[in-house]
Protein backbone atom coordinates (compact mmCIF):
# COMPACT_ATOMS: atom_id res chain seq x y z
CA UNK A 1 0.00 0.00 0.00
CA UNK A 2 1.31 3.40 -0.91
CA UNK A 3 1.82 5.91 1.88
CA UNK A 4 -0.30 9.03 2.23
CA UNK A 5 2.55 11.22 1.06
CA UNK A 6 3.02 9.22 -2.14
CA UNK A 7 -0.73 9.29 -2.79
CA UNK A 8 -0.55 13.05 -2.46
CA UNK A 9 2.22 13.13 -5.04
CA UNK A 10 0.18 11.06 -7.48
CA UNK A 11 -2.96 13.20 -7.28
CA UNK A 12 -1.35 16.63 -7.02
CA UNK A 13 -1.72 18.71 -10.18
CA UNK A 14 0.27 21.70 -11.39
CA UNK A 15 -1.48 25.05 -11.12
CA UNK A 16 0.10 28.32 -12.16
CA UNK A 17 -0.24 32.05 -11.84
CA UNK A 18 1.94 34.35 -13.92
CA UNK A 19 2.93 37.64 -12.38
CA UNK A 20 4.90 40.31 -14.25
CA UNK A 21 6.75 42.33 -11.64
CA UNK A 22 8.20 45.82 -11.82
CA UNK A 23 11.71 44.49 -11.34
CA UNK A 24 13.48 41.44 -10.00
CA UNK A 25 11.78 38.14 -9.28
CA UNK A 26 11.17 35.41 -6.75
CA UNK A 27 14.35 33.47 -6.08
CA UNK A 28 14.25 29.80 -6.90
CA UNK A 29 14.74 27.33 -4.12
CA UNK A 30 14.53 23.59 -3.73
CA UNK A 31 15.01 20.78 -1.26
CA UNK A 32 18.31 19.27 -2.42
CA UNK A 33 20.29 16.18 -1.48
CA UNK A 34 23.90 16.64 -0.37
CA UNK A 35 25.83 14.82 -1.69
CA UNK A 36 23.87 14.57 -4.92
CA UNK A 37 25.40 11.19 -5.84
CA UNK A 38 26.21 7.95 -4.01
CA UNK A 39 27.71 4.61 -5.03
CA UNK A 40 25.28 1.72 -5.43
CA UNK A 41 25.08 -0.58 -2.41
CA UNK A 42 27.06 1.69 -0.11
CA UNK A 43 25.95 3.20 3.18
CA UNK A 44 26.27 6.89 3.97
CA UNK A 45 24.54 9.99 5.29
CA UNK A 46 22.62 12.31 2.98
CA UNK A 47 21.66 15.82 4.06
CA UNK A 48 18.44 17.20 2.61
CA UNK A 49 18.93 20.95 2.44
CA UNK A 50 15.79 23.06 2.90
CA UNK A 51 16.40 26.53 1.51
CA UNK A 52 13.43 28.48 2.90
CA UNK A 53 10.07 28.34 4.64
CA UNK A 54 6.63 28.64 3.01
CA UNK A 55 6.07 32.06 1.48
CA UNK A 56 7.30 33.94 4.54
CA UNK A 57 6.20 31.37 7.13
CA UNK A 58 8.61 29.32 9.30
CA UNK A 59 8.88 25.57 8.67
CA UNK A 60 7.63 23.25 11.42
CA UNK A 61 7.98 19.84 9.74
CA UNK A 62 9.10 18.03 6.62
CA UNK A 63 8.19 14.49 5.58
CA UNK A 64 10.14 12.38 3.09
CA UNK A 65 8.97 9.34 1.12
CA UNK A 66 11.73 6.70 1.00
CA UNK A 67 12.11 5.27 -2.52
CA UNK A 68 12.11 1.57 -3.32
CA UNK A 69 15.50 -0.10 -3.04
CA UNK A 70 16.75 2.11 -0.22
CA UNK A 71 17.35 0.23 3.03
CA UNK A 72 18.76 0.77 6.51
CA UNK A 73 17.17 4.21 6.80
CA UNK A 74 17.83 6.04 10.08
CA UNK A 75 17.17 9.74 10.69
CA UNK A 76 20.10 11.63 12.21
CA UNK A 77 19.39 13.33 15.54
CA UNK A 78 18.78 17.06 15.15
CA UNK A 79 18.62 19.58 18.00
CA UNK A 80 15.13 20.95 18.48
CA UNK A 81 13.55 18.40 16.13
CA UNK A 82 12.00 14.97 16.52
CA UNK A 83 12.31 12.43 13.70
CA UNK A 84 9.85 9.58 13.23
CA UNK A 85 10.29 6.68 10.81
CA UNK A 86 6.94 5.13 9.85
CA UNK A 87 6.91 2.51 7.13
CA UNK A 88 8.46 4.13 4.08
CA UNK A 89 8.33 7.73 5.28
CA UNK A 90 10.38 9.83 7.67
CA UNK A 91 9.07 13.02 9.26
CA UNK A 92 11.09 15.68 11.08
CA UNK A 93 9.02 17.94 13.38
CA UNK A 94 10.11 20.81 15.55
CA UNK A 95 12.02 24.01 15.02
CA UNK A 96 10.67 26.13 13.68
CA UNK A 97 13.13 26.96 10.90
CA UNK A 98 13.07 30.66 10.05
CA UNK A 99 11.08 31.52 6.93
CA UNK A 100 14.14 33.03 5.27
CA UNK A 101 16.58 30.56 6.81
CA UNK A 102 18.30 27.47 5.46
CA UNK A 103 18.68 24.18 7.30
CA UNK A 104 19.04 20.48 6.64
CA UNK A 105 17.57 17.17 7.80
CA UNK A 106 19.87 14.15 7.46
CA UNK A 107 19.24 10.47 6.77
CA UNK A 108 21.69 7.60 7.03
CA UNK A 109 20.81 5.00 4.41
CA UNK A 110 22.06 2.22 2.18
CA UNK A 111 21.76 2.96 -1.53
CA UNK A 112 20.02 0.58 -3.93
CA UNK A 113 22.13 -2.04 -5.69
CA UNK A 114 21.13 -0.70 -9.11
CA UNK A 115 22.49 2.52 -10.61
CA UNK A 116 20.09 5.28 -11.61
CA UNK A 117 18.27 8.23 -10.10
CA UNK A 118 16.05 7.88 -7.04
CA UNK A 119 13.67 10.47 -5.68
CA UNK A 120 12.50 11.44 -2.19
CA UNK A 121 9.13 13.25 -2.55
CA UNK A 122 8.74 15.65 0.37
CA UNK A 123 5.97 17.66 2.00
CA UNK A 124 7.26 20.76 3.79
CA UNK A 125 4.80 22.11 6.37
CA UNK A 126 5.02 25.59 7.86
CA UNK A 127 3.13 27.59 10.48
CA UNK A 128 1.07 28.84 7.54
CA UNK A 129 0.91 26.80 4.35
CA UNK A 130 2.81 23.92 2.81
CA UNK A 131 5.21 23.27 -0.06
CA UNK A 132 4.94 19.98 -1.96
CA UNK A 133 8.28 18.92 -3.43
CA UNK A 134 6.86 15.88 -5.20
CA UNK A 135 7.26 16.17 -8.97
CA UNK A 136 9.45 13.59 -10.69
CA UNK A 137 11.35 14.91 -13.74
CA UNK A 138 10.81 13.19 -17.07
CA UNK A 139 13.92 11.93 -18.82
CA UNK A 140 15.08 14.60 -21.24
CA UNK A 141 12.34 16.98 -20.12
CA UNK A 142 12.47 20.34 -18.41
CA UNK A 143 12.91 20.53 -14.67
CA UNK A 144 9.57 20.46 -12.82
CA UNK A 145 8.48 23.49 -10.85
CA UNK A 146 8.32 21.47 -7.62
CA UNK A 147 11.03 18.79 -8.05
CA UNK A 148 11.36 15.99 -5.53
CA UNK A 149 14.84 15.75 -3.99
CA UNK A 150 16.96 13.52 -6.22
CA UNK A 151 19.93 11.29 -5.48
CA UNK A 152 22.01 9.81 -8.30
CA UNK A 153 23.16 6.23 -7.72
CA UNK A 154 26.37 5.38 -9.56
CA UNK A 155 27.88 1.97 -10.42
CA UNK A 156 31.26 2.97 -8.99
CA UNK A 157 32.43 5.80 -6.75
CA UNK A 158 30.82 9.08 -7.88
CA UNK A 159 33.04 11.25 -10.07
CA UNK A 160 33.46 14.99 -9.57
CA UNK A 161 30.96 15.47 -12.42
CA UNK A 162 28.44 13.21 -10.65
CA UNK A 163 28.84 15.27 -7.49
CA UNK A 164 28.29 18.61 -9.22
CA UNK A 165 24.70 19.92 -9.00
CA UNK A 166 22.93 20.67 -12.27
CA UNK A 167 23.54 24.39 -13.01
CA UNK A 168 20.15 24.65 -14.72
CA UNK A 169 18.47 24.13 -11.36
CA UNK A 170 20.22 27.22 -10.02
CA UNK A 171 18.72 29.32 -12.84
CA UNK A 172 15.09 28.29 -12.34
CA UNK A 173 12.69 31.15 -11.53
CA UNK A 174 9.71 29.38 -10.05
CA UNK A 175 8.39 29.00 -6.55
CA UNK A 176 5.37 26.97 -5.56
CA UNK A 177 3.32 27.20 -2.41
CA UNK A 178 0.46 25.08 -1.11
CA UNK A 179 -1.96 26.59 1.40
CA UNK A 180 -5.12 24.87 2.60
CA UNK A 181 -4.98 22.49 -0.35
CA UNK A 182 -4.52 25.25 -2.94
CA UNK A 183 -1.44 25.04 -5.12
CA UNK A 184 -0.13 28.33 -6.45
CA UNK A 185 2.90 28.63 -8.71
CA UNK A 186 4.49 31.96 -9.44
CA UNK A 187 6.79 32.69 -12.32
CA UNK A 188 8.41 36.07 -12.74
CA UNK A 189 9.82 38.29 -15.45
CA UNK A 190 11.16 41.84 -15.58
CA UNK A 191 9.04 44.58 -17.15
CA UNK A 192 11.13 46.54 -19.65
CA UNK A 193 11.27 50.33 -19.74
CA UNK A 194 10.00 52.00 -22.92
CA UNK A 195 12.51 53.89 -25.11
CA UNK A 196 9.70 56.13 -26.41
CA UNK A 197 8.50 57.34 -23.04
CA UNK A 198 7.78 61.08 -23.10
CA UNK A 199 7.32 61.45 -19.35
CA UNK A 200 9.78 63.27 -17.07
CA UNK A 201 11.10 59.96 -15.76
CA UNK A 202 11.89 58.77 -19.29
CA UNK A 203 10.55 55.25 -18.62
CA UNK A 204 7.26 53.47 -18.09
CA UNK A 205 7.07 50.16 -16.31
CA UNK A 206 4.26 47.95 -17.56
CA UNK A 207 2.68 45.65 -15.04
CA UNK A 208 0.62 42.69 -16.17
CA UNK A 209 -0.93 40.34 -13.71
CA UNK A 210 -2.63 37.06 -14.59
CA UNK A 211 -3.55 34.32 -12.20
CA UNK A 212 -4.89 30.80 -12.29
CA UNK A 213 -5.46 29.03 -8.97
CA UNK A 214 -6.28 25.34 -8.97
CA UNK A 215 -7.24 23.18 -6.01
CA UNK A 216 -4.96 20.16 -6.25
CA UNK A 217 -4.25 17.48 -3.75
CA UNK A 218 -5.90 19.38 -0.92
CA UNK A 219 -8.38 16.66 -0.17
CA UNK A 220 -5.63 14.13 0.47
CA UNK A 221 -3.75 16.44 2.80
CA UNK A 222 -6.91 17.31 4.72
CA UNK A 223 -7.82 13.64 4.97
CA UNK A 224 -4.38 12.88 6.39
CA UNK A 225 -4.85 15.54 9.05
CA UNK A 226 -8.36 14.37 9.92
CA UNK A 227 -7.17 10.78 10.27
CA UNK A 228 -4.30 11.91 12.49
CA UNK A 229 -6.66 14.00 14.62
CA UNK A 230 -9.02 11.05 15.03
CA UNK A 231 -6.34 8.81 16.52
CA UNK A 232 -6.34 8.59 20.33
CA UNK A 233 -3.71 10.80 21.86
CA UNK A 234 -3.23 12.81 18.66
CA UNK A 235 -2.65 16.54 19.20
CA UNK A 236 -5.56 18.76 18.21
Amino acid sequence: MKTTLLKHALVSAVASATVVLIAGGIASAHVDADPVAMEAGTTGTVAFIVEHGCDGSPMTSIEFEIPDGVSGVAPVDKDGWTATLTGSSVEFKGGPMAADGEDHCDLTLTAPAQAGEIHFPAIQTCEVGELAWIEIPEEGGAEPERPAPTLKITEGPPTSADLTPDPEEEEATHETSVTDGTVVTLSTTVAAASDDDSSNTGAILAIGIGAVIVLAGGGVLLARRKNAAAKPGSPS
